[in-house]
């Protein structure tokens, strides 16, 4: 049964500028009895896809290699946001190796620029994934508080 209430998905534009402002994500993967696993990660969304780095050492990595499905959960979590600021997303897929190098560098370059969650080198240390924004579950709560003041 549908909910009622405002529709409070980010459409593609907005979910663009959601993510484009983010730098951390929770990634999600399966582990090899296909149990979920989650790792936070360092993010950047670039030429339409979420663009991700783990190190070669953490579970996730492994996970990966033996089966691409992932899910990476980015929320703004604003210290002191309020209920109404809120946003997030879920972006389900398979995550791909990023082999192209011009878009490497670009992803590499972008990446170096905000704090690792997870190490200290992640140039050294990480290994850079993507995942297209096809699939995609998103909220934005400020349009719950517009459906009252209509």
């Amino acid at each position: 049964m549908p909910r009622e209430g405002p529709d409070i998905r980010m459409n593609a534009e907005e979910l663009a500028l959601f993510l484009g402002t983010q730098t951390r994500c929770i990634l999600g993967t399966l582990d090899a009895e296909a149990g979920p696993w989650g790792d936070a990660a360092a993010c950047v969304f670039l030429d339409g896809a979420l663009h991700f780095r783990v190190p070669r050492k953490a579970r996730s990595f492994a996970n990966i290699q033996r089966d691409s499905r992932v899910c990476c959960a980015v929320e703004n979590n604003a210290t002191g946001a309020g209920y109404y600021e809120m946003k997030g997303a879920i972006v389900h897929g398979r995550a791909t190796a990023v082999s192209d190098p011009a878009v490497a560098q670009r992803v590499a370059s972008a990446l170096d620029q905000i704090p690792d969650p997870v190490t200290d080198n992640p140039a050294e240390d990480g290994a850079v994934f993507s995942i297209g924004v096809d699939d995609v579950a998103s909220f934005d709560f400020a349009k719950i508080k517009r459906r009252f003041e209509m």
